[in-house]
């Protein structure tokens, strides 16, 4: 099938085409003017690091528990990937299933990027690791953002444009065993008297070839066994990315500005795998040979307007309109062989899905005083989602077999009301009060199913504190109470099938939605001791609970041959744990000249789901255990090296009585060091996934007919990048 081009939504094309203005603009200004020279710019850049409060300053002075991740912290590794980078940070894990905070992901998780919901299907890895400002990490729900965030909240918040003059340029070259792996950084900013202007652009095009296996067995109730089949799989694919983020502020006067946010993002990915099964014994499955091609292609735009005022001597207003437009084109090919080596099934699928976002918030602030400040606000939106599945099944001679045509419509409106008080009541205490109701209203629909209505709101209350025992102590404690909830994608509840292509049964089933889904709801506590040492060290010990109503699991059937799993509510789970957080520098400890810095950060987590029998009856595959440890050395004035470890651990979920999931342990090394080369250029060099280890799943069903045990294994390689960076 041909597809149409996509096209970013008129309003983000003219943000572009005023930057470009801005830009072309600026050169004419900086004609009138003294260009600085490289001492003055050196110099103005060690003023801003001097006078800027660090991350561990805010962190401490914050009455709501937000650990910040700054720019530094960001780039210090030259990841190539944004997921590479979030699973080295407190209580995050990084899987092939998706990012996880404290052991729980999907929708247990609330992802933002500038304060604004990702919407479903988005990839956080599409955006470069230079595009981002920081990343703050809210274990404990705020009344500003959404509180569907039972595990907690990431928040990206893209680039500022702060007005400094900026001409930076960075060219990389990777290796993976596949081939060259290219990316380019273009980062440019300027100012002319109220206006401040910056573009950041990046362009990447990784390449990856990876090795799997698929080992699957059965046995009857005696034990005897039935098959037991091995499968290699060779996997090859390229994803290629181009990003733009053009900005613009103008300070209307000392009480007003305006600024407007934009980002455009293309991305292209393309791979296949070629599957070829041996049978070990028994028989084989349907198509023991076939070729998997997919080929994708995803524009994403987004676009803010936002106005901030300040009112009298204390209070402010702020307003912010956004959209968001996200299309996704994907053409994908089944290609099976029979057992007797014929070609037997020519599968062809077309999808087709946009989604479209437009949210409005606003937030005034009462500074009652110095240390009290009071604010409302409210948080609204609709989501337009169109999706179209297409598939195509026909015989080796063209003869059709079979035609499945899917749509499905979604109309999502949402609206929050939100209030919060912020209040140092005394030199040790500070408290955070928050109330925040949220109203969801979405209406889904197909041509087979109708439209399905659903309407559910959640009220929030949100309590937090932080408490000194003396006015000037290193030490601080926080407590902090949340009302919390995951709502279910509308996708989930749609009664529609999505079939597996090749051997479905218990541990490889179909995916249907549900209609009757209803949202999770959460009550939760957090609380954390933090002592603060040197300059800006921390070491933190952190401690949480959720009792969760309405969990959302997974049932598993067979019908008309096929087995199927579906989401439904089955009652309560409880989870907890503790995050142990730490981060300084060799100096804070010893009197050294010696610039080291450690960070360090373990989490251990527990859950248990009442409906479903134990041992192992954990919450939504959870991951018990996750760590990092890093270390990063300033040796000279011009070169500095880092060493980071990360530890994901493995464990058995227990989905039912029959049903288990199993997963094995990661480990990852990764290590890099950084050359300057004079006062404008650097080269650094980085090792990524030095281990190279193998990842693996395991899904075991065992009910009183027999067993069926299928595991998939993945192996991973190591990763060179080579990257020059440049002042211009």
């Amino acid at each position: 099938m041909r597809h149409k081009p996509m096209t970013p939504p008129p309003l983000a094309l003219a943000a572009a085409a005023a930057l470009g203005i801005a830009i072309l603009a600026d050169p004419l200004i900086a004609q009138a003017a003294d260009p600085p020279d490289k001492d003055a710019r050196a110099t103005d850049l060690q003023t801003v690091k001097v006078t800027g409060p660090s991350q561990t300053d805010l962190r401490r002075e914050d009455p709501t528990l937000r650990i910040s991740i700054g720019r530094e912290d960001i780039l210090r590794h030259h990841d190539d990937r944004l997921g590479s980078l979030l699973r080295r940070l407190p209580g995050v894990t990084v899987t092939a299933e998706g990012i996880r905070m404290r052991g729980l992901g999907g929708d247990h998780v609330q992802i933002l990027i500038d304060g604004d919901l990702a919407p479903a299907g988005f990839l956080i890895d599409s955006i470069a690791p230079e595009l981002v400002e920081r990343i703050e990490i809210l274990p404990t729900a705020v009344a500003e953002y959404s509180t569907r965030s039972i595990a907690g909240t990431i928040n990206i918040v893209l680039r500022r444009n702060d007005g400094a003059r900026q001409r930076t340029l960075k060219i990389g070259a990777g290796q993976s065993g596949a081939g060259i792996m290219p990316a380019a950084t273009l980062l440019l900013s300027g100012k002319r008297q109220a206006l401040a202007w910056s573009v950041s652009t990046t362009a990447s095009a990784p390449k990856e070839r990876l090795d799997a296996i698929i080992e699957e067995q059965a046995s009857d109730a005696q034990g005897k066994l039935l098959y037991q089949r091995r499968t290699d799989e060779r996997y090859a694919g390229q994803t290629s990315t181009f990003n733009v983020a053009p900005k613009l502020t103008w300070a209307l006067d000392d009480r007003n500005e305006v600024s407007w946010d934009n980002l455009l993002q293309y991305r292209k990915e393309a791979w296949t795998r070629n599957r070829k099964e041996v049978v070990l014994d028994g028989g084989p499955s349907d198509y023991p040979s076939n070729r998997w091609i997919n080929d994708s292609r995803t524009w994403t735009a987004k676009s803010d307007g936002q106005w901030k005022r300040r009112i009298g001597e204390h209070d402010t207003l702020d307003v912010k309109l956004g959209v968001m437009h996200f299309s996704r084109d994907v053409d994908f090919a089944f290609l099976g062989y029979a057992p007797d080596g014929q070609f037997a099934l020519d599968r062809s699928v077309v999808t087709s899905a946009t989604h479209t976002a437009y949210s409005s918030s606003g937030k005034y602030v009462n500074g009652l005083s110095e240390r009290h400040d009071l604010a409302f606000g409210w948080d609204g939106g609709s989501i337009i989602r169109n999706e179209r599945r297409v598939q195509r099944d026909r015989a080796a001679d063209g003869t059709p077999l079979d035609l499945i045509d899917d749509d499905y419509q979604a109309d999502i409106r949402r609206l929050a009301l939100y209030a919060q008080d912020q209040w140092r009541t005394s030199p040790r205490v500070q408290t955070y009060l928050g109330l925040r109701w949220e109203g969801l209203e979405t209406a889904v629909g197909s041509r087979v199913t109708g439209t399905l209505h659903s309407r559910s709101s959640v009220l929030s209350p949100i309590v937090q504190w932080a408490f000194k025992p003396a006015a000037y102590s290193k030490d601080q404690f926080r407590l902090g109470l949340a009302r919390t909830f995951s709502a279910p994608q509308p996708w989930q509840l749609l009664p529609r099938r999505y079939s597996v292509n090749n051997g479905n049964g218990p541990t490889n089933p179909d995916q249907q939605g549900n209609p009757a889904l209803r949202p999770e709801i959460a009550f939760g506590l957090d609380a954390s001791y933090e002592h603060y040492l040197g300059k800006d060290g921390l070491i933190s010990l952190g401690a949480y609970a959720r009792r969760i109503d309405d969990v959302v699991l997974r049932s598993l059937y067979e019908q008309d041959g096929l087995w199927v799993s579906t989401p439904f509510n089955a009652g309560k789970a409880q989870t907890h744990g503790l995050t142990l957080d730490a981060r300084f520098a060799l100096a804070d400890l010893l009197r050294t000249d010696a610039d080291l810095q450690f960070t360090a950060n373990l989490t251990r987590n527990w859950s248990r789901v009442a409906s479903v029998p134990g041992p192992d009856n954990r919450l939504a595959d959870q991951t018990p255990l996750s760590g990092n440890l890093g270390l990063h050395w300033q040796a000279t004035k011009r070169f500095s090296t880092s060493m980071d470890f990360s530890y994901s651990g493995g464990a058995t979920n227990r989905l039912s009585t029959e049903w288990a999931r199993a997963s094995t342990p990661e480990r990852t090394l990764d290590v890099a060091a950084d050359w300057k080369l004079d006062a404008a250029s650097r080269v650094n060099l980085s090792l990524s996934n030095v281990l190279h280890q193998r990842q693996g799943s395991r899904v075991v069903y065992r009910d009183v007919e027999g067993a069926m045990e299928r595991y998939y294994g993945t192996d991973s390689g190591l990763a060179i990048k080579l990257q020059y960076e440049r002042q211009l």
